[in-house]
């Protein structure tokens, strides 16, 4: 009797157990679901954004700036941008290395320097006097929020320590303000910080001088309404503002001082200048360079009037 009173139990125990059992697959099917899924939705998502660089790089490169355009050396890709070394003192604050993806190549840099020294690098070979010169950056580390600033300078007063703008012949473009800077004055100021993952450049077109800025592919300082126009539009325009109220002359004299701040720009940095591609930082950081050898970001579209042409 005691043995058919413990099977019993045992069967209820047994009977008991596979609802608990079914229970916990249950919920670790649940479990593993709900991981494959939000895997694939992940790897979903870097899939499409893939696609969309794809779509923005190769497939509409009308959109961008087509390296047969610029002239800048860059077409020979990365022989342009050999640093200038100093043989008395070795270089140890900056690592390049040129990599590649299917977009194109480029070069990565990463930056050694202390957060808060300044440190900057330029090419070797000066920009050519008669082409667009132009080239961008990415950022893809930067843990100190440090400043990386782009530009041209002079081999005359070419100093690691002295940051580009700060001299009387060298402009430069911060990332962190999105502030112009060219004899050691703030010129232009489009507030915008830039981050992980986007993408400011600057170019030149040396026969007038011409600096020009792009963020994340968008045209920053688009020449002045007055250029690229023919002497008979001009005239017809001078007519139509005698004839204007006060605001709308107040508008066109506000609109003739930003012609006239852009003008400054392009007069400090004069044709007969030898300007060489430089980056300046205040601290470690790592960039990748795009001198040309794969479609850039700035969309030509977005030139009013052509610096292209």
């Amino acid at each position: 009797m005691q043995n058919k009173f413990l099977n019993h139990i045992t069967h209820l125990q047994t009977e008991n157990s596979k609802p608990s059992e079914s229970h916990w697959l249950l919920i670790t099917g649940i479990i593993v679901g709900s991981l494959v899924g939000i895997i694939g939705l992940v790897y979903g998502y870097l899939k499409y954004r893939q696609y969309r660089v794809y779509q923005e790089y190769s497939q509409r490169p009308e959109i961008g700036i087509p390296r047969e355009e610029i002239g800048f050396v860059q077409r020979n890709k990365f022989r342009f941008w050999k640093l200038y070394e100093n043989k008395d003192e070795p270089n140890t604050l900056v690592k390049q290395q040129q990599k590649e993806n299917y977009y194109g190549q480029y070069i990565e840099l990463k930056f050694l320097c202390k957060p808060g020294d300044i440190f900057t690098m330029r090419g070797e070979k000066p920009v050519a006097k008669d082409a667009t010169s132009y080239f961008e950056i990415e950022i893809e580390d930067n843990p100190k929020q440090c400043d990386i600033t782009i530009g041209f300078c002079s081999s005359k007063e070419f100093q690691k320590e002295l940051s580009l703008g700060r001299s009387q012949t060298s402009v430069g473009f911060h990332s962190k303000t999105g502030q112009v800077y060219w004899r050691n004055a703030l010129h232009q100021d489009h507030k915008f910080q830039a981050v992980y993952g986007e993408t400011v450049g600057i170019g030149i077109r040396q026969k007038d001088g011409r600096v020009w800025l792009s963020y994340n592919g968008r045209f920053l300082n688009p020449p002045p309404l007055s250029e690229g126009k023919n002497q008979e539009d001009l005239e017809k325009e001078k007519k139509k503002e005698e004839g204007e109220s006060e605001i709308d002359i107040d508008l066109n004299n506000r609109n003739k001082e930003i012609e006239e701040k852009r003008k400054a720009l392009v007069l400090s940095m004069g044709e007969h200048q030898e300007l060489y591609p430089a980056i300046s930082v205040n601290g470690p950081c790592k960039i990748n360079l795009n001198v040309g050898s794969m479609q850039f970001r700035m969309n030509q579209k977005e030139l009013r009037h052509g610096l292209l042409h």
